[in-house]
């Protein structure tokens, strides 16, 4: 069976590519042939690694896949203008070097956001004349609109009418949620159409240790209050430099944020005009040190913004962090991510807007009121046993083979 992926980000980038990358790592290791057309790798800074400058088309093998990349506008997280570009740029080049990409396939698989991969997709499955599969990560333009990112008008219909048709049009609709599922079902996508496959988490994350980071930051007598991801506009982070602020006469207590995005400035300026001394951004580090910084916190938190298209997502760090074996405070009323806590041994959550409700379950934490311990053996206890990628990975392999 041959298989050609559509998806614009793709490893060395990091954050959730991961999970297309080890998916396709998995089915080589089973016998398919795996081919990737992609981006030339610019995302999250906008930076191009040195042996990828002035390529219209480079192509590899990482791992048994075979992978084609092709130019796009580089543009980080903090342009979305300029990345809206980007997107163009990589629908025209890889159409174009798909001539390049010779043999006969069995399936095109296009994974979503941007809205441009599917139409990639569709494209190409009727060039090379094989079955067409849509991965569903994010709802666009159903998501943007409700996190505010675009506002609702010509453009964003336009959109909506283009993903529905591609919906319509595919073999196969593979979400990454229950909640997208439902979403399918009700713009009258038939239910043997669509077929659920989580992200799950690799072993690293259930398996890692500390490796060192309380000590290299300095960190050793603190309570850590750890938010990993990108800081983006879709999530109330604010909420959490109020909380600090509000437990600033708790020296031991402090607060980190690992990765980049929009809003890091903004929180920065925050950080510094109410004098806080008991938050770090540390900015992107490796995908490998992010197990290592989830395992040395005492509390990760997530939050989203109360919309609806929120109560149906699973941002894919929340598998990391339940592996982990930390206790999760997540700020949502709720949603299947809520769901899934819930159903692992409970949830600690309040209200996205509350940083009191924040702080005092903090405190309840680092005062043992609530044994976090105890949840976050739970949670990793779930993990281990429903959402290890290689099962995800294995119900993905038995869904295309069924198309």
């Amino acid at each position: 069976m041959k298989i050609l992926i559509v998806t614009q980000h793709f490893p060395p980038e990091k954050g959730a590519v991961r999970r297309l990358f080890e998916f396709a790592r998995y089915f080589v290791r089973q016998g398919i042939d795996v081919s990737v057309m992609t981006a030339i790798p610019n995302y999250p800074d906008g930076i191009v690694p040195k042996k990828y400058k002035r390529s219209f088309f480079y192509s590899e093998v990482i791992d048994g896949v075979k992978v084609y990349r092709s130019w796009v506008l580089p543009a980080s997280n903090s342009q979305p203008k300029k990345r809206m570009v980007g997107f163009i740029t990589f629908l025209i080049t890889t159409v174009i070097n798909s001539f390049k990409v010779k043999g006969n396939f069995d399936m095109v698989l296009a994974s979503t956001p941007p809205v441009t991969s599917p139409v990639i997709g569709w494209i190409l499955s009727k060039l090379k004349r094989t079955k067409f599969v849509i991965e569903v990560r994010d709802l666009q333009p159903e998501s943007s609109e409700d996190f505010g990112n675009l506002n609702q008008g010509l453009f964003t219909r336009a959109i909506r009418t283009v993903m529905h048709w591609l919906y319509s049009k595919a073999d196969k609709i593979v979400p990454v949620t229950d909640g997208i599922a439902q979403f399918m079902y009700k713009i009258g996508i038939p239910e043997n159409n669509v077929a659920t496959v989580k992200s799950g988490v690799s072993s690293e994350f259930i398996t890692s240790d500390t490796n060192g980071i309380r000590t290299k930051f300095g960190w050793e007598d603190k309570f850590l209050v750890l938010y990993s991801g990108t800081l983006g506009w879709v999530r109330p982070l604010e909420v959490f430099i109020e909380a600090a602020r509000k437990l600033a006469d708790q020296p031991s207590i402090h607060f980190v944020f690992l990765g980049d995005g929009q809003k890091r400035e903004a929180l920065e300026n925050m950080v510094r005009d109410y004098g806080l001394k008991n938050v770090t951004f540390i900015g992107l580090q490796p995908l490998e040190m992010i197990p290592y910084f989830l395992k040395s916190s005492d509390v990760l938190v997530e939050s989203l913004k109360e919309v609806k298209v929120a109560r149906m997502a699973f941002p894919s760090k929340m598998f990391e962090y339940m592996a982990a074996g930390r206790p999760i405070i997540f700020g949502s009323r709720q949603g299947e991510a809520i769901d899934e806590l819930n159903l692992a041994g409970g949830s600690l959550t309040y209200p996205s807007d509350s940083p009191e409700t924040l702080s005092e379950i903090i405190l309840r934490l680092k005062s043992g009121e609530i044994d976090g311990e105890s949840l976050g053996r739970k949670y990793r206890n779930h993990i281990n046993q429903y959402h290890r990628r290689e099962i995800w990975a294995e119900r993905y392999l038995r869904v295309i083979k069924d198309v």
